[in-house]
């Protein structure tokens, strides 16, 4: 009569499987030498022979080992390609720097990285773009994709639905970045690794009420990603901490826009501006040097991921640097648990930023 494994033996050999699949993942072991030894299992998991079996029983199930007759157990050749689609590439340096971590990580795992064309400047075709590359991504069965999704078109939300449909019924396990494909505080069944962008907001609003700011203002693009609005709500919520129930006007007008912002300058009269990002304060700064307001003597202006232009510019812009290179690295890793465990709950890791004050923020005594 046979006898009936206890729980405990089968969550032995299910934790064996899983570390060993993970190993697997991340490259430890070569397929062209064997693959540990039941006796070897044994002796550093401290389990029985049934349990080691039964670990190495589900790593074939799961197609990762296979046996030679005569050789011994190995591991099965595996699809090592990770696709990239970052459609923001085309706006800002910042997802230029992410990219760079991920080739860094790629390299040092073992994995290749396939990226596509997403430089549209026109957004809609930019979208488009990438739900291409989705398809190519699935028809080329890449092992997972690590995606920020499409943002600023009226049609984002159902480019979106049809990306990650197109990767669902392909398998392929998905990581975002920068933000999810549904606006908070609801959550998507994929892992996002992105920034604090509302303790972003509020570190930037502390600095701006520090230096004596009373009529903060937030431009807002008229098409923006949900990572700027929950910049936005940080800024608000710090200034209605510190000035007791007062909210910040969130203006949404083009940076260029030299009406718009000569209207909000009148209507408004604020003493610091914070905008969406470095490229949009860069051109606010422009358009507010052409009605003759000065940059900070008359209005302090601020904006987010520190760019080469935000050191560069004149004055320098007062902004947040964002992690880039641990943006990319924690993406990465976060893939590979992914693809090792794919019933992992969806995970949100978000990472602190860095504050750096420029003269855009400092007033003359």
């Amino acid at each position: 009569m046979r006898r009936k494994e206890t729980a405990g033996a089968i969550a032995s050999y299910s934790k064996i499987a899983e570390a060993l699949c993970k190993e697997i993942r991340a490259g430890v072991y070569s397929n062209e030498e064997s693959f540990p030894s039941l006796t070897k299992i044994m002796q550093r998991f401290g389990v029985s022979r049934p349990s080691a079996v039964r670990s190495v029983a589900e790593l074939k199930r799961l197609g990762l080992v296979s046996t030679r007759r005569g050789s011994g157990t190995f591991v099965a050749a595996m699809n090592r390609t990770i696709g990239l689609a970052i459609p923001g590439t085309a706006d800002s340096e910042f997802f230029s720097a992410i990219m760079d971590g991920l080739v860094f990580n790629c390299n040092k795992y073992g994995m290749d990285l396939v990226a596509g064309d997403i430089f549209a400047v026109d957004h809609d075709k930019r979208a488009r773009q990438a739900e291409r590359l989705a398809r190519h991504f699935a028809a080329k069965r890449v092992a997972g994709v690590i995606m920020q999704p499409v943002g600023f078109s009226e049609t984002a939300d159902q480019l979106n639905g049809i990306i990650s449909d197109i990767l669902d019924k392909a398998n392929i396990p998905v990581v975002l970045v920068d933000y999810d494909i549904v606006p908070p505080p609801e959550r998507s069944r994929y892992d996002l690794v992105a920034i604090d962008n509302f303790g972003a907001g509020r570190k930037i609003a502390a600095h701006l009420l520090g230096v004596g700011a009373k009529r903060i203002c937030c431009l807002l693009r008229s098409l923006c990603a949900d990572s700027v609005r929950a910049r936005f709500s940080g800024v608000d919520a710090e200034v209605c901490r510190s000035r007791r129930g007062r909210h910040v006007n969130v203006v949404v007008a083009e940076p260029d826009d030299k009406k718009a912002i000569d209207a909000m300058m009148k209507e408004l009269r604020p003493d610091a501006i914070v905008c969406s990002n470095d490229i949009a304060a860069s051109n606010l700064v422009k358009t507010l040097g052409k009605l003759r307001v000065r940059v900070p003597d008359d209005v302090m202006v601020a904006g987010f991921d520190d760019v080469r232009l935000a050191g560069s510019m004149s004055p320098g812009l007062t902004t947040i640097r964002q992690p880039c290179f641990d943006i990319a690295s924690t993406a990465f890793k976060t893939l590979l648990e992914r693809m090792a465990t794919p019933n992992l709950p969806p995970r949100q890791i978000l990472l602190d930023t860095t504050l750096v004050v420029r003269a855009s923020t400092t007033r003359r005594a």
